[in-house]
């Protein structure tokens, strides 16, 4: 028998090896109810009267009434504490008047236990009342009152309740939208498990663990990573972007909220961190599969307390709704922290899915990666309003220019003649119109120096402006100067557009993500700037150019102080061009670079051209027009 038993175990363990069942771990992941969201909730529901006042009692004869109004809610030990102020009147109506009357106004304090029924609603019981005069000091309250306040106060407060079966669904419905299709049958058993854990009283919320069994396979061996190919970069930079869509859409939920100077600062080098990140990956080809989630991750860490300070305040949402975002996102970040193995992919769906539940009344969901100008993103984020955009702004790559047009007739009468078919079939006139406008900007073959000058009079023009919008020091300007005039020869040796076969077109970096002579890059800035005027209107690109550096350098460099103090003014500048090129993350990595003496060939590039700025020596510009 026992030899039959060991026989039946050595056959199973054959057929299923452990490695595949894997280890199960209790995913612990919060449904948090913040107290600002408590007392919103509390403000739909009791305190609905106008002037948002609570009344539970109101006698017809006016012998009794309760009035509450301005609620406060926090925790105190194991429970929670509203505070009110509150007015309260009492009397016997006797022959149609109010006799024995005993009025008193102050500020009252509910004691009451939170506990989850198994409907999945949170349900409140007052259990104590304390009674304070309008200086805060404690009092006791004449008997007819108290038994005012306990008949009707205490149950009408009671009757509060927040579902959370809601939250609970929308975990439900999400998770699955977020792991790789082949997982999606065990996230169902994964689903079918969860439970509510104890609700606990903390400092910040009143907490609530949902558990769930996570089936949790063998991290698999490690592989060499192999090279993604065209099509997976196309697949994971579409991801991307409708997480970069979701990204604006979460912070464009806060317009209209009074956040902090500080608070729009972050959330600008929040948005513009994450976007440089991808640049950089494609820049030096290490985009990772897991990208979106890693930044869904990370980015959630940091924007969720700003979310959660003002969104459970705005009485445009549904306060449910927003609890529900809330708590699948945290359930997601929650996920992540088990490893790799769970195999999370973030799809568009469940972007969608979250998106839907920060809508206001009326408004449409878009996570269409749009390239256009979004004027309320760039003031909400602290930009101000659009830059001027008069001047040259088109819709296409390229100009012929007419003076090479001999050169065309040089080739075949046919090649000739198609050329110019389709050079006049497809015409715009008004680009053609705004060719006088691009070409005094279009290096010249030799002879650079009116050019030369023509380009540091824009430059020079667009400095002074940004540096009075900057509201910089007077010590700074030249330092600003000189930053902004070795920037441009670094990006683009002055050139906004380049000559090529009788076309013009504007200058594009060799990745094809940055364009003009300041080298605006397109994703980075996408939303900030139109996309036209900063192709082909180099006024317009100049500015965009100092706007961006005068961000770096006031709202980072110089506010920023290291141990040993502020930066001097050489570092201030080389840090705050290694953000422009790299994104804000380069502020400490250049330093740590700087002090290890280990810079790279574009710091030191960068320097040169800055040294030479602040001699007024810009002969080098002759040499790389040239070609050299």
């Amino acid at each position: 028998m026992l030899f039959r038993s060991w026989a039946l175990g050595a056959f199973l363990f054959c057929l299923f090896p452990t490695g595949l069942w894997g280890a199960t771990e209790t995913l612990h992941f919060p449904i948090l109810l913040d107290y600002p969201l408590i007392r919103s909730l509390l403000m739909q529901q009791v305190y609905h009267e106008p002037g948002d006042r609570a009344i539970p009692l109101e006698q017809e004869d006016d012998c009794a009434r309760i009035e509450l109004w301005a609620p406060e809610v926090g925790p105190e030990g194991s429970l929670i504490k509203i505070g009110s102020k509150i007015r309260i009147k009492a009397g016997v109506p006797i022959l149609g008047q109010c006799l024995r009357v005993t009025e008193w106004e102050g500020y009252i304090e509910i004691l009451q236990r939170v506990w989850l029924n198994s409907a999945w609603q949170v349900r409140f019981e007052t259990k104590e009342s304390r009674f304070y005069d309008q200086r805060r000091n404690r009092v006791s309250l004449p008997r007819p009152l108290l038994d005012l306040i306990e008949s009707y106060l205490h149950p009408y407060l009671d009757t509060m309740v927040i579902d959370l079966a809601q939250p609970k669904n929308e975990v439900r419905e999400f998770l699955p939208l977020v792991l790789a299709p082949d997982e999606r049958l065990r996230a169902k058993r994964w689903l079918d498990s969860m439970r509510p854990g104890q609700l606990q009283i903390d400092k910040e919320a009143v907490r609530l663990n949902l558990l769930m069994e996570v089936e949790i396979l063998p991290k698999p061996p490690e592989k060499p990573e192999k090279p993604l190919s065209p099509q997976e970069i196309e697949r994971l930079t579409q991801a991307w972007e409708s997480w970069d869509a979701f990204l604006v859409y979460q912070m464009k939920a806060l317009i209209g909220q009074p956040l902090t100077n500080d608070e729009r600062r972050d959330l600008l080098e929040l948005l513009i961190e994450t976007r440089s990140q991808f640049i950089q990956a494609l820049k030096e080809n290490t985009l990772k599969r897991d990208l979106v989630r890693e930044q869904f991750v990370s980015v959630w860490g940091k924007l969720s307390r700003v979310l959660r300070k003002y969104l459970v305040q705005q009485t445009s949402l549904s306060l449910l709704n927003v609890l529900a975002f809330f708590s699948a996102s945290d359930a997601l970040a929650a996920l992540d922290k088990l490893g790799p193995a769970l195999n999370i992919e973030i799809s568009r769906d469940g972007l969608l899915r979250l998106a839907r539940l920060l809508l206001h009344g009326g408004e449409k969901i878009s996570l269409d990666y749009s390239k256009a100008l979004d004027p309320r993103l760039r003031e909400f984020l602290g930009l101000g309003p659009p830059l001027d955009e008069s001047g040259p702004a088109l819709e296409i790559e390229e100009l012929e220019l007419p003076e090479d047009m001999e050169e065309k007739k040089k080739g075949s009468g046919i090649e000739f003649l198609w050329r110019s078919w389709v050079s006049v079939a497809h015409a715009e006139e008004p680009a053609s119109a705004r060719l006088t406008d691009v070409k005094e900007w279009i290096p010249p073959v030799r002879d650079f120096g009116p050019y030369i000058e023509r380009v540091q009079e824009v430059l020079e023009q667009a400095t002074q402006e940004a540096f009075s919008k900057g509201q910089f020091e007077t010590a700074y300007e030249t330092i600003y100067r000189n930053l902004i005039l070795a920037t441009a020869w670094q990006e683009s040796c002055w050139r906004q557009f380049v000559r090529s076969q009788g076309k013009v077109r504007y200058l594009v970096s060799y990745n094809q993500t940055s364009v003009g002579l300041m080298q605006i890059n397109e994703r980075v800035w996408r939303g900030f700037y139109r996309l036209e005027s900063l192709r082909w209107n180099i006024r317009y690109n100049v500015r965009a150019g100092c706007e961006i550096l005068n961000l770096y350098l006031r709202d980072h460099a110089m506010k920023r102080r290291e141990s040993k103090g502020p930066l001097d003014p050489d570092t201030l500048v080389r840090v705050t061009y290694a953000m422009y090129n790299a994104g804000p993350k380069e502020y400490h990595e250049f330093l740590k670079r700087s002090e290890k003496n280990v810079l790279y060939l574009r710091d030191k590039l960068f320097w040169q051209k800055y040294s030479l700025s602040k001699e007024g020596r810009f002969d080098g510009l002759s040499l790389c027009l040239g070609g050299e």
